[in-house]
């Protein structure tokens, strides 16, 4: 499924990603097959990405996809808790997680941890593909799938059901109990939810929600 989707998903994506940063470190939490992360190194030479996956079959699968594409030197994978990330503080130009917040136990710690690896005036964007899927968008990514991943693709879909999407107003409340307290919630062809790192102390009194 998740190969299906560059074309349809990923490399729009990794458009976002490097118009919006040139150079520095991108960290890809929760990063699957590492497909985001090879398309955003392909697509910017002078970004540095490292993926991370809790599961350690699938940051094999990443690795030799690396390889496979020739971008091995360019992007890292690693096995690592999006709630305990092994990165300093203040390391990181831009956290981006796909399809992954409302699988996450604790969300709130998830994104704290967002917030500490980020350097200040950076920002964290965690994009929900399964929240906001039109007919259209559905059908093209079936198109790219062959037999056997478009019976995987149905049994992850009904699956999903079981842990559904958060809601926009849930989503909210999560951002306000964490360290970035605002952000912005968009709806379009998929949800997107930016925090940004302010470079000075926050207050609680001042905290928004802005769409």
């Amino acid at each position: 499924m998740a190969h299906g989707a560059i074309e349809t998903y990923y490399k729009e994506v990794a458009g976002s990603v490097t118009a919006h940063l040139s150079q520095g470190l991108v960290l890809d939490v929760g990063t699957g097959p590492g497909y985001l992360s090879i398309e955003i190194a392909k697509q910017a030479p002078r970004i540095a990405v490292v993926g991370i996956d809790s599961s350690k079959a699938l940051v094999r699968i990443a690795q030799q996809n690396a390889e496979m594409e020739g971008m091995s030197d360019r992007v890292r994978f690693l096995k690592c808790d999006g709630s305990r990330l092994d990165f300093a503080d203040d390391s990181c130009d831009l956290v981006i997680s796909t399809g992954s917040l409302h699988a996450w136990k604790s969300p709130v710690l998830v994104i704290d941890e967002c917030f500490r690896v980020l350097k200040a005036g950076c920002e964290a964007w965690l994009l929900d593909p399964a929240q906001i899927m039109t007919p259209e968008t559905q059908r093209l990514l079936e198109s790219g799938l062959k037999p056997v991943d478009r019976l995987a693709y149905w049994w992850g879909s009904f699956t999903s059901n079981l842990t559904p999407p958060y809601t926009v107003g849930e989503i909210e409340e999560i951002i306000r109990m964490t360290k970035f307290e605002k952000g912005t919630v968009a709806e379009g062809k998929w949800l997107t939810v930016k925090l940004r790192k302010d470079a000075g102390p926050t207050s609680r009194n001042s905290s928004t929600i802005q769409r």
